[in-house]
C-alpha cells in the first residue's frame, strides 16, 4: 500500500473537480511532511504514474499546475465517472510532462533536456 493512499482517498471522496492546495494541506491530509524534493522540483508533481502521483492518478485527478515559491500545487479531476473507460486512462503525456520527468530521472536541469520528434 502506497504511502500517499491518504491522498488517494481523499480526492475520491471530494465532491469538486477542481483543488488548489497548500502544501501544508497535503502534508495534513497524508500526517507526514513531503520529502525536500516536491519543495524543490516540479517534477516531483508531475503526471507520470510514480508512488506520489498514483496519490492522485488512481483517484482520477492530475496535476495542472505548481507554484514551488507560493508552495501550492493545483489538481484537476480527470474523469467525473469512475465506470468511464476513459477516466480510468492515464492523461496522455506532454512534451513537458515528459521533459520534467527526465529532468527528475537523470538529475539535470530543465533546459538541459532535448526532445526530437520524428515522424
Amino acid at each position: 500500500m502506497s504511502k500517499y493512499v491518504k491522498l488517494s482517498m481523499f480526492l475520491a471522496e471530494a465532491d469538486y473537480a477542481f483543488w488548489e492546495a497548500s502544501f501544508k494541506e497535503i502534508e495534513e491530509i497524508l500526517g507526514f511532511s513531503l520529502p525536500a524534493s516536491a519543495r524543490q522540483y516540479q517534477a516531483w508533481w508531475a503526471n507520470q504514474m510514480r508512488s506520489q502521483s498514483l496519490g492522485w492518478q488512481s483517484a482520477g485527478w492530475k496535476t495542472a499546475g505548481v507554484d514551488l515559491d507560493a508552495e501550492k500545487v493545483t489538481f484537476i479531476l480527470v474523469g467525473e465517472n469512475e465506470n468511464d473507460e476513459q477516466s480510468l486512462k492515464p492523461a496522455p503525456l506532454t512534451i513537458l510532462d515528459a521533459k520534467l520527468g527526465l529532468a527528475a530521472n537523470f538529475g539535470v536541469k530543465l533546459e538541459q533536456i532535448e526532445i526530437t520528434i520524428r515522424a
